[in-house]
């Protein structure tokens, strides 16, 4: 009898071995798939439960939240701890909330941190390339390299064809009089105009042909189709090993590709030039060159190799039209809402310009101005959060939490600009935030809309001047009101990791 139930058993086993063989792999991946979700409890730090697959983000998967609501979310869940960690997927990230330990994060101790987390796709090296990848010594080379570029000699010779392109836009925006228009699509002109002109040399035609090429081609680098977006959230969540053999991005490939032929094209055409140029590529192909002849004088290793330097160009393309494109949108719908404000702006700017030259020393003195941009950033970063990766081993001050070599850190940008302690009634929009002793008493480390330390945004500075010069070109020629889409407040889209409002920054535009 028990020989026979035994052999029914055997019978069974090798008629259903699919199905076994199934359960087990389940089994195996669910194993995987939790395998770390136990790495704080050692440590005893707080966390937010994980759940398979998901860790602790479903909130963000599910759009729930949105990614700036998403980090005011952990920050708040932790209110009142120093550090606090949740899960993405299976990967464990420390949030950091206590201002003395951001600041040894990012500034005092940043040895320990120099890279940021990136993901190791096998995309084209023209996008690894980039200052956001690269890491150790090699970002050190290349950030020293391109940094005089954003000196305050060269931003003053920039002025002028900011200043052009500005005045291109008032005409641009003449013919929107008395209707209602969508800001982040016009803006959107200007800043490709200007780091057109500014960076490459070229002219886009942004602001002179709606259609233009460059302009559609920019418009659509973020779009992403969704069956990539999910095999995408797979290999970040379970199998982000794999992703070095697989070329995954959140850009769009063709877009990329071709606006990366585009800049090709300039940098050739540039090389054959007799004349110099004094911008941003030019620096790059003279500090490439300079590079390359003391490599062969000492069998020394290059790195401002062509793919490096189209990364450069590539990077200072998009991230400079999509932030510089927020901030001027989300500035301008500001103005719209709050007409108290932009009255006040406005006579701010002709108290202080009326008659005079756009110089470098004259934006400097446009304190309300400066304070009206900085505090936009800080309700609107266009990025939520900043992460850093371990480089050395670590233990963070004040406690016995080991920080090993790969352990990423994030701090919620979002959450620290809205935190009352920090920035006093953080949903009212107060210019005066950033003037005076209310800007000299906090912490500089506490504003995060360019990051912090040595690898902040290296092109803080372009963008601040650009976006002044703008704001005094608009508000000279247009007064700017609420219509019946404006938004407020802003419904922000909850599947985009940068800031985008959902059904755009609608106003209405009339000249003066």
């Amino acid at each position: 009898m028990e020989l026979q139930t035994s052999k029914s058993i055997f019978s069974y086993i090798l008629d259903d071995w699919k199905l076994l063989f199934f359960l087990t792999a389940i089994f195996l991946i669910y194993l995987y798939g939790t395998s770390t979700f136990s790495f704080f409890e050692k440590k005893g730090i707080s966390y937010i439960k994980p759940k398979f697959f998901v860790g602790s983000v479903w909130k963000r998967i599910s759009k729930e939240m949105a990614y700036n609501e998403f980090q005011l979310y952990i920050y708040d869940y932790f209110k009142g701890k120093p550090y606090g960690g949740i899960f993405e997927g299976r990967r464990p990230t420390l949030y950091i909330f206590d201002p003395d330990l951001i600041k040894a994060v990012t500034i005092r101790d940043f040895e320990h941190f120099v890279d940021r987390n990136s993901i190791n796709s096998n995309e084209p090296r023209y996008l690894k390339r980039s200052l956001l990848n690269l890491k150790g010594s090699e970002w050190k080379i290349i950030r020293s390299a391109i940094t005089p570029a954003f000196s305050s000699a060269r931003l003053k010779n920039m002025l002028p064809l900011i200043q052009q392109s500005s005045d291109q836009m008032v005409k641009f925006l003449q013919q929107y009089d008395k209707n209602d228009v969508e800001m982040k699509d016009l803006v959107g002109h200007l800043t490709l105009e200007v780091i057109g002109a500014c960076a490459f040399g070229i002219k886009t035609d942004a602001l002179t042909d709606e259609n233009a090429n460059f302009v559609k081609l920019a418009e659509q680098f973020g779009y992403v189709s969704t069956s990539r977006k999910i095999v995408l959230l797979v290999f970040i969540l379970l199998l982000p090993q794999l992703m070095k053999y697989i070329n995954l991005s959140f850009l769009n490939p063709e877009v990329a590709e071709e606006l990366v032929n585009i800049l090709k094209i300039t940098k050739a055409e540039r090389r054959k030039a007799e004349s110099k140029k004094s911008d941003f590529l030019q620096l790059l192909i003279e500090a490439a060159n300079k590079e390359k002849e003391e490599a062969e004088k000492t069998n020394s290793q290059i790195h401002l190799d062509d793919d490096t330097i189209d990364a450069q160009s590539f990077l200072f393309l998009i991230a400079g039209y999509e932030t510089s494109s927020t901030l001027l949108s989300f500035a301008i719908h500001t103005l719209a809402i709050k007409p108290d404000i932009q009255e006040k702006l406005r006579a701010h700017i002709q108290e202080v310009s009326e008659g005079k030259e756009i110089t470098y020393e004259l934006l400097s003195e446009l304190t309300y101005l400066e304070g009206f941009l900085l505090e936009t950033l800080r309700l609107h970063p266009p990025l939520s959060r900043v992460e850093r990766k371990c480089t050395k081993n670590y233990v963070l001050p004040g406690t016995n939490i080991e920080i090993n070599v790969g352990d990423v850190l994030a701090i919620p940008v979002y959450g620290i600009h809205m935190d009352p302690n920090i920035y006093p009634e953080p949903h009212e929009f107060r210019p005066e935030r950033f003037i005076g002793e209310e800007k000299n008493n906090r912490p500089s480390h506490l504003y995060l809309a360019f990051g912090a330390g040595p690898r902040n945004c290296i092109g803080m500075r372009f963008a601040m001047i650009s976006a002044k010069i703008a704001m005094v070109s608009l508000l000279k020629n247009f007064k700017f009101s609420a219509c019946a889409k404006t938004e407020n407040p802003v419904i922000i889209d909850k599947s985009s990791l940068l800031l985008k409002a959902k059904s755009g920054l609608w106003v209405k535009i009339e000249k003066m």
